[in-house]
Order: structure tokens, then C-alpha cells, then sequence
């Protein structure tokens, strides 16, 4: 979970409550206070909330559970005054920009603009390879700006010096650059430069002295870059709405050029007595609809409005837990099951068992792995991918075990591996269960394979039979389809396949059907 810090006082200014009163409130913004510094506190936070990585995100949400402030946040879209020209940049081709007018600094707030961007960067930013952002004094800045590419004999003053430095200086000088500048091309980095041929940032290394925000701006630019328009969208949604708190004319102008970003409320049809009878409640329709502006949604004719920066609301379920979590999940009723039966283990699973003590008494080492995966699975077979995955190790959902079993045995480096894993996988939207193995050794051969099946289903008390099969990843002719009392395939996995996962030993692997 991630953690963020923020100052009592600033938290009190921003929800115009005490911080004693906040406390209770915490429940319902499904917040925990991780540690208390005294004059600071700590919170945990999750992770489907990036709007709650600063004290802005947190006292909005805190003032819709208080009822100080209910229903969608307030902006006003303003005409455009500043134009982006921007170039083809191959390695971050999307970016979009934004004003938040009449923003009130000091320095607990810019601290709080700071950790947001940097807990941006690290979660949802995949550190900074998917999105990186910045921050600019509109008044230091003279329009029109570009997004183009520099040169690193060029000249600026990045963030923390007082003189400027050629870009290539900064790469080696500063900790962003030797952290972030592999992401580029570092000998012609993409960079952001107004018409008076400043440069502003090198994306996605280091801003620029020139430019940045101070307690004394009142207008700040935000950019977002990156190599996905949803996400550079997002996230200049959450960074929006967190200025927009600390503005006093809520007062937003969109740059126009760029990869166009469009301020728009999503519809979404919520049944209240659907939401009631799941939740196991009464609910009115006047409830409901106070519940959800404490949520601070909005509600009109049956649909709820949903802000931008609450990306995380799909349909009416995820509407249902903002309203759950408005009455709090202690004051929801508990009962017991209608039917009272008595838990034993299903067959499948006493099955697997076996599986599992027949192969480690033929000398395999079992591995467990998460059911997410990375999109390598396709290598060899047709996954599902997750919508917004957390992170790019896990946005594919495994149709099949080998891949992983395959990068477990590169790392482990040993020239003879044995290898095996029981667990779930989804083909053609079905959950079933697994057993694959793995045998890496030089002269590994289909032969070993078939004799571990053959073994395998004779422990089993199983009728296996073994046929010629065609796969494509394997090498030619040397895989074979298990059929009879077990479904399921064996073969040489082709040294192509094995490159691409890291791997360079011989390789058998194996994987049958359980139910």
C-alpha cells in the first residue's frame, strides 16, 4: 500500500475541520494512519485511490464523508491562451497539458504537489516508462511552447543548480539523470521549450530553474507525457482536481495541441434498490442520492456523474462500494447463511495432492507463481489482459504455466533443473486446474518428458496414451498430445522461444489437464 505524509494543519485548512474530528472519518475513505509524527502523520492508502497520494485528494474525499462539501468538485473551463506545438517524439509520442488558475502555494502545499507527482510516478507511472509529469510558473514562461527534441550539447539550469549545464552534464551530475535518461534518446532528449527558447524540462529527467513552481505562483501548467493516452489523461485528471483544492477561482484552461484532452463526466446507470439488495439494505432513492454526492459523485435521473480522476468507477458495482463505504462497512448488517452445510475439500483438490507427491518423489522442485503474469504467456497460447493492471508484471491473466516456469529456470542459473507447479490457469474463459513440469538440462529430450507422464499416470492409477501433436513454439517434430486419462501435451520448446525468456539450456516441458 502506498504511504503518504502530510501536515496536520494543512489537512485542517483544506477540509475546514479539526484534525480530531477527521479521524473518525478515516474509515470511510478506506484510509489508515500508518504513523503519527505529531505535527506530521503518515497514511496508508490504496492503490485503486491515486487521487488520495496527496493531502488535496484526501480532504476532498474526507469533506464528502464529513458532509462539509458533497457532489461532483467544482471547476470552470476557461478558453485556451496557450498552444502546444508538438513534434513526433517515438518514445513518449502522447502529451497533454492543463492550467489550474488562481492556485494558493506555500510550502506545505508545493511539498504535497511534489509527493503526489512522485507517487505518480512510481505506481501508475511504472517509474516514470509510462508517464512522467511536471509543473511550470505560467507567469515564467512565455507561450507558445513546444514539445520537441534538443540536443545534449544544449544549455539549461536544472532543478537544484544555479548555473546552467549542458544536458549531457546533467545526465551524469544528477540522480534523475543517471535514473530516468536510459528512457530517452540521450544523445536528441525530448524536451519541453517556450518561444523565448528556453527549455523547461528534459522529459522525463529533470525540470528546469527557469520555470518552477514557488508560494508565489498563482497560475501553474501541468504536463503529463507518455506512451499511453488513457493513462497520460488520468493522470492529468488526478493532478487537475488536487490544484483545483488549493484554488480559489477553480478555474481550469486546457492547452490546446497535443494529444487532446477532453474534461467530460462518465454516465453510469445505478439501480437504487439493486444497490440496496446488494449491499443487504434498504435503500431510498433520496438516500442513495446522498450517499453518492458524500462519495462526491453526482446523481441525475438514475445515473450517477463520475469525475474524471475516479477512473476507477466501471459500472453500478463499483457506485455500490463508494456507497458502501460512505455508510461504513461496520454499520452493514451481518447474518448468518440461510443453508448450513459442513466445508470438505473438492475432488479436484485431493487430486492435485497426488499430483503433487508424485512428482516430488520423482525428484522435482515444486514452484508456486501468481495467476497474473506478464504478456510472455502469448508466446503460447491466447491470453486475456487485465484493463488496468498495476503493474506490466502482472497485466496478463496465464492460459498456460510454462512461460513462468521457463523464467524460474533461467534465474536460477543451474545447468539441470526439474521443475514443476500445480495451479490454475483460464483457457477459452473457463479457470482450470493445472499440473505442468519442466526438465532443463543439456540432451533434454520429448523421451524424458513421455517418461515422466508415463510415470505420472501410472502412480495415478490414470490410462495415459501419447500421440504425435503439432505445436507451434516447440521444436518440429519433437512434441506429443496426452490423451486417455489425462489431456494435455508435452514438448522441446524451440531455442527461439527459450532466448526470448532468458533461457539457454535445453528444454522439455509438459502440461496436463486436471479438471
Amino acid at each position: 500500500m502506498p504511504v503518504i505524509e502530510v501536515a496536520k494543519h494543512d489537512l485542517e485548512r483544506l477540509t475546514r475541520l479539526k484534525f480530531e474530528e477527521l479521524v473518525k472519518y478515516l474509515e470511510h475513505i478506506k484510509c489508515e494512519i500508518e504513523e503519527d509524527l505529531g505535527e506530521r502523520v503518515k497514511f496508508e492508502v490504496t492503490h485503486d485511490r491515486p487521487d488520495h497520494f496527496s493531502a488535496e485528494g484526501l480532504a476532498r474525499t474526507l469533506k464528502g464523508a464529513a458532509e462539509v462539501e458533497i457532489g461532483l468538485p467544482p471547476i470552470k473551463l476557461m478558453p485556451p491562451s496557450i498552444t502546444l506545438n508538438a513534434d513526433i517524439i517515438e518514445e513518449r509520442p502522447y502529451i497533454s497539458m492543463a492550467v489550474v488558475h488562481g492556485v494558493k502555494l506555500d510550502d506545505e502545499a508545493v511539498r504535497q504537489l511534489i509527493q503526489l507527482q512522485e507517487k505518480l510516478h512510481e505506481t501508475y507511472g511504472r517509474g516514470r516508462r509510462k508517464i512522467a509529469i511536471g509543473y511550470y510558473d505560467v507567469s515564467k514562461i512565455k507561450p507558445p511552447i513546444y514539445y520537441t527534441r534538443v540536443s545534449q550539447e544544449d544549455e539549461y539550469v536544472p532543478l537544484g543548480f544555479d548555473r546552467p549545464i549542458k544536458v549531457r552534464e546533467m545526465y551524469e551530475r544528477t540522480e534523475q539523470g543517471q535514473k530516468y535518461s536510459h528512457f530517452i534518446n540521450r544523445e536528441r532528449p525530448p524536451a519541453l521549450v517556450d518561444s523565448s527558447g528556453q527549455i523547461m524540462v528534459i522529459i522525463p529527467v529533470l525540470g528546469s530553474e527557469c520555470c518552477k513552481i514557488t508560494e508565489s505562483t498563482r497560475d501553474v501548467l501541468i504536463d503529463v507525457t507518455g506512451t499511453e493516452p488513457r493513462a497520460v489523461h488520468n493522470a492529468l485528471s488526478v493532478l487537475i482536481y488536487a490544484l483545483l483544492e488549493r484554488s480559489g477561482s477553480k478555474e481550469v484552461e486546457i492547452v490546446t495541441g497535443g494529444t487532446p484532452y477532453v474534461h467530460r463526466y462518465r454516465e453510469v446507470a445505478a439501480d437504487p434498490d439493486a444497490v440496496g439488495d446488494l449491499l443487504g439494505i434498504p435503500l431510498s432513492p433520496a438516500a442513495f442520492r446522498r450517499l453518492v454526492e458524500k462519495a462526491r459523485l453526482g446523481y441525475e435521473e438514475g445515473r450517477v456523474l463520475v469525475p474524471p480522476y475516479r477512473f476507477n468507477v466501471f459500472s453500478w458495482v463499483d457506485v455500490a462500494e463508494d456507497v458502501a463505504v460512505m455508510l461504513g462497512y461496520n454499520s452493514l448488517p451481518r447474518e448468518a447463511p440461510g443453508i448450513v452445510t459442513g466445508g470438505r475439500r473438492h475432488w479436484v483438490e485431493i487430486f492435485a495432492g497426488e499430483v503433487r507427491k508424485a512428482f516430488l518423489s520423482m525428484g522435482f522442485t515444486e514452484v508456486n507463481n501468481y495467476v497474473l503474469t506478464d504478456s510472455a504467456v502469448e508466446e503460447v497460447c491466447n491470453a486475456v489482459h487485465v484493463a488496468n493492471p498495476v503493474s506490466e508484471l502482472y497485466n496478463t491473466v496465464r492460459c498456460s504455466i510454462v512461460t513462468q516456469l521457463i523464467a524460474v529456470a533461467a534465474s536460477a542459473r543451474r545447468r539441470e533443473t526439474k521443475l514443476f507447479e500445480v495451479g490454475d490457469v483460464v483457457k477459452d474463459g473457463k479457470t482450470l486446474k493445472t499440473a505442468a513440469f519442466l526438465i532443463s538440462r543439456d540432451g533434454a529430450t520429448l523421451t524424458d518428458g513421455l517418461s515422466v507422464v508415463k510415470t505420472l499416470c501410472s502412480r495415478l492409477g490414470l490410462n495415459c496414451g501419447t500421440v504425435a501433436a503439432d505445436i507451434p513454439w516447440a521444436l518440429p517434430n519433437r512434441s506429443a498430445r496426452v490423451e486417455g486419462g489425462g489431456n494435455g501435451y508435452i514438448a522441446e520448446v524451440n531455442p527461439d522461444l527459450l532466448t526470448k525468456l532468458g533461457h539457454t539450456t535445453p528444454t522439455v516441458v509438459g502440461e496436463l489437464y486436471l479438471g
